[in-house]
This record gives structure tokens, C-alpha cells and sequence, in this order.
């Protein structure tokens, strides 16, 4: 893997609160793993949203869709019941 070293200004009582719960020498994996968590987490919620809008543009046709397949659906319950 590649790495390459990054300057970022992070509220000192966050970094002390970090630094006291991460190890010496596993501060750089942790911080890849969290922001590859937090971009992970991100992804999702972009497919999700995606999904989302995709279901409601397409609910005009689910809608037309059922209503033609509606007669012979019951058709069928019908034949079943007898």
C-alpha cells in the first residue's frame, strides 16, 4: 500500500482523547481504517438515496403496471377458487 503523509488541523481535545485510546505506532492504521469505514458508510447512503429516487420515479409504472395486470390477476383467483 501506498502512503503518503497529509497535514490536517483537528481540535486538540480530540486528538488527546485519540491519542490516549490508540496506541503509538497504530495511530495511521486506525485513522485509514475509520476514514475507509466513513467512506464505506458514505457509499451506502449514496446507493441507498439512489434507490430511493430510482423507486419513486418508477412508481408511475409499478402503478400502471398493477392496475394492468389487475383483471387478470383476479381472473385467475377466480379459477383457483373454483
Amino acid at each position: 500500500m501506498n502512503s503518503e503523509k497529509r497535514t490536517y488541523v483537528l481540535p486538540a481535545e480530540t486528538l488527546q482523547r485519540f491519542e490516549r485510546e490508540v496506541a503509538p505506532g497504530k495511530r495511521s492504521a486506525k485513522v485509514a481504517e475509520l476514514i475507509e469505514s466513513w467512506i464505506a458508510e458514505h457509499e451506502r447512503q449514496t446507493i441507498r438515496q439512489d434507490i430511493i429516487a430510482g423507486c419513486s420515479d418508477m412508481w408511475d409504472v409499478y402503478l400502471d403496471t398493477a392496475r394492468e395486470w389487475a383483471l387478470i390477476d383476479s381472473e385467475v383467483d377466480c379459477a383457483h377458487e373454483r
